[in-house]
């Protein structure tokens, strides 16, 4: 291996400690999140249609204080009012998803910092410090993953895993726009966005048409959850596999960094 040379010599070690104990710790801070956020943010918009209706229904209201029946037609009211309450519940409706996908991308950072500082505070047990924090926090979300991987951690392909991706994609789509992040969406998660027609070119959704519902955002906040809870309690150095093609160009430009 690559980090540390002479831990396959030594006697089997832990290389990464994850006791049950500690669950709580990172589950109760992601559900008080999600709950709260539910709670004090999402519920605010229950009800657009009503709503919307009632902002047609003002407007009535308030052309009828003004109104000539012998300059004014009764139609030009009514149609007014009828874009009133559209108008209302376009901005509302695109307010709500604005709302969630920023949650996503609170929920999928909260989860993304602790889980970088639980990977550190084990990897220096056993690898250079000065290398392994600097490390950890510069590699991508994705070479995080196959690190994990690496140490005897079983996430790659399994399903909540794949929802996790889904939602790091989403989160950089609401950050960066067009992108490789928004090519990569539309291909393997289109359903993230409002208008699916990616088998079209000529249709191809935009970065604009990025949506995420609330049982979307429940979803990856449940995978992250099912995340913590399938991390194996002890991970060995016998367990470890193959060194990931990109570790040791990573450690390299880390150790250039320290100099």
């Amino acid at each position: 291996m690559s980090v540390d040379e002479d831990t396959t010599k030594k006697p089997d070690i832990t290389t990464f400690y994850f006791p049950k104990m500690d669950l709580p710790i990172v589950l109760e801070p992601h559900n008080f999140y999600v709950a709260e956020a539910r709670k004090r943010l999402l519920r605010q918009f229950d009800d657009i249609d009503g709503e919307a209706q009632e902002a047609g229904r003002l407007h009535l209201e308030r052309a009828g204080y003004y109104f000539d029946p012998d300059r004014d037609d009764p139609a030009d009211a009514f149609e007014q009012s009828y874009h009133e309450e559209y108008s209302h519940w376009l901005a509302l409706t695109e307010m709500h998803n604005s709302v969630i996908i920023a949650l996503t991308a609170g929920v999928f950072h909260q989860f993304d910092k602790t889980l970088r500082e639980k990977v550190i505070k084990e990897l220096r047990h056993w690898c250079d410090e000065d290398i392994i924090e600097p490390l950890i926090w510069n590699i991508g979300f994705p070479r995080l993953m196959e690190l994990l991987d690496w140490i005897g951690i079983p996430i790659l392909g399994k399903d909540f895993a794949e929802k996790i991706n889904a939602c790091r994609l989403v989160v950089n789509v609401y950050k960066h726009g067009f992108g490789a992040a928004h090519n990569e969406l539309l291909s393997k998660y289109p359903e993230y966005y409002d208008n699916n027609f990616s088998g079209f070119s000529a249709f191809r959704s935009a970065h604009q048409d990025l949506k995420v519902s609330e049982a979307q955002f429940i979803e990856f906040a449940n995978s992250i959850a099912c995340f913590w809870r399938n991390i194996p309690e002890y991970c060995k150095s016998s367990q470890l596999g193959d060194d990931p093609k990109w570790l040791s160009e990573e450690i390299k430009k880390c150790k250039k960094r320290s100099l």
